[in-house]
């Protein structure tokens, strides 16, 4: 019975573990497909936004510089995020075999001390 709740047990967490790992390398992948261009649309819209009236005049010229700074950056990073994603997903596979060898190997380390202790009889 024990080995049984063992192994099932360790089925519902690869199955579990397989899920996260597939959405997260779907997630992604679907962020690297999309990552470039909408950020690039996304700065220059920002630009663009008018600031408050109520701000003072002295206050709202550093804050576009800052705004404007900062998308910039968030443009150029995605020039080397893009490609750091394609990467990405293979190593989410790997660590998900990895996690899944281990969690076998201890399933069986488990099945093998539960069949150890057999009760004996006495003579």
């Amino acid at each position: 019975m024990m080995k049984l709740l063992i192994w099932g047990l360790t089925g519902f967490l690869a199955l579990l573990w397989t899920g996260a790992a597939a959405m997260l390398a779907a997630a992604v992948n679907w962020l690297a497909a999309s990552s470039a261009d909408p950020a690039i649309r996304g700065a220059q819209a920002m630009a663009q936004w008018p600031l408050p009236d109520w701000m003072p005049p002295g206050v709202i010229e550093p804050l576009k510089a800052g705004i404007s700074e900062l998308l910039g950056s968030v443009v150029t990073a995605t020039s080397w995020i893009a490609p750091m994603l394609g990467w990405l997903s293979p190593v989410i596979w790997v660590v998900w075999a990895l996690v899944l060898a281990l969690m076998l190997a201890l399933a069986g380390g488990a099945h093998l001390l539960v069949g150890r202790n057999k009760p004996r009889l006495a003579a």
